[in-house]
């Protein structure tokens, strides 16, 4: 299987990169639908053959020297753990996407440009993501955005689709040229565009134009996956079919994430390019699931979901927890794909009032969240003694939400059987949490390790401390003009969006809409 591996990684990216570009000859519009998703279920496939293949052989590199045998010119894909998992994602996912698709645009007379494009999108995300080549990675990361902005404006009459479209398009230009600016950065300092001649330049000592490097790449990073103050593009974005929401939301929007992961080796030598990124993590983390609590509108609620997954993510990443973040990433993936998809079941559904929750059960629900983490952790370690349980300021947040949801149990009252009940469903999760963990830092071992600084522990810390404060206070909310001022703040996102308005009518003036 190794001989005929090569192939089959090129076959990946290639396969939906044909199958969007033959779409666009025209033909039948269901058949066209059919064949691409069918493109997209076979890289899928090879994928997981891929993903098969890397667990009994080993990481391979593959080099394609197709302007002769200059290094500087050789492009290569790499299959390792996290260009396996991330393969096997995003192709499963885009396959999905484009399944539910066929029925989702039947009908639609700009279904075969739909389809070219969610196929070209697929592909370049899928070239990211196995690219071991700073040119490959970039030239790929603009076409993601490039494809993703002609899905925006699939439907090119309504004024909000061209105008959200714009400005995803000038936050993604800026990315992209933090992205370029570090890879020539990188290049003029090692010699190398290749990943793991770079990492290897790296490890031997030489650390030139890292810091500055870092920084380019947290912003890019940051740009591309929504982080505050970067974020109104993304709830903006909701004129698109869904389809398209749900493969953004779950499988562009972290590549952010998945960029940092990636060049790990790198960023752990600049400390202060991480320590803003977890100190952005977590306010993006925090502001996302404030404003999130607030949107009547469910696209525009799970839009503000993401942001605050992808922060809390972010700060995965600028903690050190690459592992963890990659992890996220699936969970994630999956999660809101499934969300989008589904969102039209939500019509007519009643929403949850706020619960009154009581001191007391806060305060079992805090003692009985603390409790569960820390003899999780203690059977895991007697169980498995050489897991990995880097938990630090993740053991908090996981016994924080565990708190609230027990409070949350023991204050809607039930008897016993549903306080139990409560308590053994916090139990599982904190035991599923905790294993995952401890598998993610075992399949992840390549990962580099950090020591994040005290003071930004203790930042973090405090802003998810305030977090659980006023979610366990948000039922008081009504009662207060405070409270309520603070809503119609939060439904209006605090009005980023609205001063991100402002500044794109001066750029790109409205009058030209249409």
């Amino acid at each position: 299987m190794r001989s005929f591996l090569p192939l089959l990684l090129v076959a990946i990216p290639v396969l939906p990169l044909l199958a969007g570009l033959l779409a666009r000859m025209g033909g039948a519009p269901a058949r066209t639908a059919r064949w691409v998703a069918a493109a997209a279920g076979v890289s899928a496939l090879l994928a997981a053959v891929a993903a098969l293949a890397l667990i009994t052989g080993g990481p391979l590199t593959v080099r394609w020297t197709p302007w002769g045998a200059d290094p500087d010119w050789t492009l290569s894909l790499r299959l390792d753990a996290i260009s396996a998992v991330m393969a096997v994602l995003v192709s499963f996912l885009g396959w999905v996407v484009l399944r539910f698709s066929r029925n989702y645009l039947a009908g639609d007379a700009g279904q075969s440009r739909f389809f070219s494009w969610m196929s070209l999108t697929l592909a370049s995300v899928l070239a990211v993501v196995i690219s071991n080549h700073l040119l490959l990675i970039s030239a790929s990361w603009i076409m993601t955005s490039l494809c993703l902005h002609r899905l925006l404006l699939h439907y090119p009459g309504r004024a909000g689709a061209i105008f959200s479209a714009r400005k995803k398009f000038v936050v993604s230009r800026l990315a992209d040229a933090c992205l370029l600016a570090a890879a020539v950065l990188l290049y003029r300092a090692h010699g190398t565009w290749e990943l793991d001649a770079l990492f290897a330049s790296v490890a031997s000592g030489k650390t030139d134009g890292l810091t500055v490097a870092g920084f380019l790449i947290v912003a890019c990073a940051a740009l591309k996956s929504a982080q505050f103050p970067f974020h109104s593009w993304l709830p903006d974005t909701m004129e698109t079919p869904t389809p398209v929401s749900a493969f953004m939301h779950a499988g562009i929007i972290n590549a952010g994430g998945f960029l940092v992961v990636r060049l790990s080796p790198l960023l752990v030598n600049a400390p202060a390019a991480l320590n803003l990124l977890a100190i952005l993590g977590a306010l993006t983390a925090a502001f996302g699931a404030v404003v999130m609590l607030a949107q009547p509108s469910v696209k525009r609620a799970l839009a503000y979901s993401t942001i605050a997954q992808m922060g809390f993510m972010m700060l995965q990443c600028g903690l050190g927890a690459y592992g963890l973040a990659l992890l996220h990433i699936v969970a994630h993936s999956l999660y809101k794909a499934h969300a989008f998809l589904t969102a039209g079941s939500t019509i007519g559904a009643v929403p949850r009032a706020a619960i009154k929750l009581k001191t007391p059960a806060l305060t079992l629900g805090v003692l009985g969240g603390a409790l569960l983490v820390v003899g999780g952790a203690t059977a895991l370690q007697a169980v498995a003694p050489g897991a990995s349980l880097h938990l630090g300021v993740f053991a908090l947040v996981l016994a924080l939400a565990l708190a609230y949801g027990l409070a949350r149990v023991w204050s809607i009252g039930g008897g016993l059987r549903t306080g139990l009940r409560g308590v053994m469903i916090a139990a599982v999760i904190a035991a599923a949490s905790l294993v995952l963990h401890a598998g993610a830092s075992a399949l992840f071992t390549e990962l580099p390790a950090v020591s994040p600084s005290p003071a930004v522990l203790a930042a973090v810390t405090a802003v998810f401390v305030t977090l659980f404060i006023f979610q366990a206070l948000l039922w008081r909310a009504a009662r207060h003009d405070l409270g309520r001022r603070l809503y119609v703040h939060a439904l209006n996102g605090f009005y980023l969006g609205t001063l991100a308005n402002r500044f794109l009518g001066l750029l790109w003036p409205r009058q030209q809409i249409g």
